[in-house]
């Protein structure tokens, strides 16, 4: 049931992914990208920097994936980080689209029976992965004066704190 329910989902969300895809297609999704944006060669932090934008610029956005647009300014395509877009209307709800619909294809893969089923196989054959029960090494014993201690590997006593005797 609630897999007939995340397909439903997922489908709307493509749907409507389709319909910002066509208004981009029509008449481009434009957004303002702040003074200082760096455009890069790959969606990464650590990227190659194609050009560092000295004013505020206009760009199309082609793209969104996990927090980088993919973008074109004039004649330069590139990537750029989410924090240099200038957030309006438009522009968050075709991330918001975006991100449902990642989220919903995912669920639908990690929900399905198969995926469940092999997950019980694998949890029930894999054997050498057993509880471990940790006991308390440390006996603590309580001095006459409230100190509280324990004997050591070589038979010494060693002090530790008070709140440990409790």
């Amino acid at each position: 049931m609630t897999d007939s329910i995340n397909s439903i989902d997922l489908k709307i969300a493509q749907l409507n992914s389709k319909k910002i895809l066509e208004k981009i297609k029509d008449s481009s999704l434009i957004a303002v990208a702040s003074k200082g944006a760096k455009l890069k060669k790959d969606p990464s932090l650590f990227a190659d920097i194609i050009i560092v934008l000295k004013e505020d610029k206009k760009v199309i956005i082609l793209e969104y994936n996990e927090s980088y647009f993919a973008v074109c300014q004039g004649r330069l395509c590139g990537y750029m980080n989410e924090i240099w877009i200038k957030n309006d209307s438009s522009i968050s709800e075709f991330t918001k689209s975006i991100e449902k619909e990642r989220k919903l294809s995912n669920g639908i893969n990690s929900n399905s029976p198969s995926y469940n089923s092999s997950l019980k196989s694998t949890k029930s054959n894999n054997s050498s992965y057993k509880n471990k029960k940790y006991q308390n090494s440390r006996s603590y014993y309580r001095g006459p004066r409230g100190g509280c201690y324990y004997i050591n590997s070589k038979g010494n006593k060693s002090y530790v704190s008070r709140s440990l005797c409790n």
